[in-house]
């Protein structure tokens, strides 16, 4: 997982180098191909999460981890052992978003060392302050929890592995179809759907600037959807059949 993060620095590095190599004749005017060299270590500690294949990969992570107890049986024996669904629930989803945090920061760290050892460490935009840099990653940290409890409410909804993976995957895919259709359908003059969905709300804040409207909006957002569906996740999940 971390590894993508690498590659998608070497392979920015590759084209940037390219690109300075790259000479275009028009009207026999040499003229040098122009590509923002913007990349640092600290543009990579911003982008790490969407360079890694975040969602992808952490909805095969969540599906394995909260489906395995239901396919091998191992959720019968510990609620005979005497512990109770809601301790079950809360134990998992615990060990969850603990689990993203650790990715999270892991993704951070090999972020911002590939884009040093490749660029430097650079130094954030004119009008960017630290504070403001870290609140950035602050509400990324905040969007991993947000998709780490949507894959849990599916896991605990499917209960089954392959199901789980492949709804975890194609379902992010299929509302941000239907939500285009949404803005399409309704000109998207005033108001966009889109702007209020993780995916979107993701995207925006995997910069090293973010304008403070955009970032409150992404805040309320991913916060908003993390209690969602972690309390859906919670109702599905301590009525289930074992």
């Amino acid at each position: 997982m971390l590894g993508l993060i690498f590659i998608s620095a070497l392979t920015m590095n590759l084209m940037y180098e390219v690109s300075q190599n790259l000479i275009e004749v028009t009207d026999e005017v040499n003229i040098m191909a122009n590509f923002d060299s913007g990349l640092s270590g600290l543009y990579m500690l911003s982008t790490a999460l969407s360079n890694s294949n975040f969602t992808i990969i952490f909805a095969v992570f969540i599906s394995l981890f909260v489906c395995g107890d239901y396919t091998n049986g191992t959720l019968k024996n510990v609620i005979a052992r005497g512990y109770g669904r809601i301790s079950i629930y809360i134990s998992k989803y615990l060990v969850s978003l603990i689990a993203a945090t650790i990715y999270t920061i892991f993704c951070w760290v090999i972020g911002f060392l590939s884009g040093t050892v490749l660029w430097g460490v650079g130094s954030l935009p004119a009008n960017e302050t630290t504070l403001n840099f870290v609140t950035i990653l602050l509400v990324q940290l905040l969007s991993a929890y947000a998709y780490t409890s949507m894959f849990f409410l599916i896991a605990a909804l499917l209960k089954k592995t392959g199901g789980s993976i492949a709804v975890g995957i194609i379902a992010p895919v299929v509302i941000v179809m239907i939500i285009s259709l949404l803005d399409v359908l309704t000109n998207k003059i005033t108001f966009s759907f889109s702007d209020y969905w993780l995916d979107n709300c993701f995207i925006n804040i995997s910069a090293t600037s973010v304008p403070s409207d955009i970032m409150l909006r992404c805040f309320a957002c991913f916060l908003i959807y993390t209690v969602i569906f972690a309390v859906a996740g919670h109702l599905i999940g301590t009525r289930n059949e074992v």
